[in-house]
């Protein structure tokens, strides 16, 4: 099999939600974990504006003087933009960080963007210092309202690993 073959399956696995849009911002392709992330079908998708299809409207979100747009500005200025968007996903608000990344191919014209959405949420609650902990066992409640041990939880947002060992007033 040769690359092109490959390019679907690769996309596919692509763990983050990623969007293709074109320079009319319709959205030409999603990936797989897209689908879920949107709650729509491929169907409902594909053709579909990107403004349609992530905020729900008929008006492009830079029409908002609230939302940038980083598809559009990636067209615009041919470099990857980044910006926080509050999106209702589920019938919830989450915060997520939306990278554009322009498409380079052989010409110089941008004719597509790569949209990637992180939900960031969690991670804003951290910074803010908005972290339940159980006085008695240390778990950590989430958003949803579960309790994690606290390596477990911190590991899983910010990848950052631990170690166990005694400090010199526990020794």
């Amino acid at each position: 099999m040769g690359h092109e073959g490959k390019i679907p399956r690769i996309f596919n696995s692509i763990s983050l939600p990623v969007l293709l849009i074109d320079r009319d911002f319709v959205v030409v392709a999603a990936n797989s974990a897209a689908i879920p992330h949107l709650s729509r079908s491929q169907a409902d998708i594909i053709g579909e504006s990107c403004y349609k299809v992530t905020h729900g409207s008929d008006e492009p979100c830079w029409h908002s003087k609230e939302t940038a747009c980083p598809v559009k500005e990636a067209f615009e200025t041919g470099r990857r933009a980044r910006v926080i968007h509050k999106h209702r996903i589920k019938g919830r608000i989450i915060v997520e960080e939306i990278v554009a990344t322009p498409f380079v191919e052989d010409t110089p014209q941008i004719d597509y963007v790569i949209e990637e959405y992180r939900d960031v949420t969690e991670l804003l609650d951290l910074r803010d210092g908005i972290l339940p902990v159980c006085l008695s066992c240390k778990k950590i409640r989430d958003r949803g309202g579960s309790w994690h041990p606290i390596e477990k939880y911190i590991g899983g947002h910010t990848g950052a690993d631990f170690s166990h060992s005694l400090c010199p007033d526990c020794f």
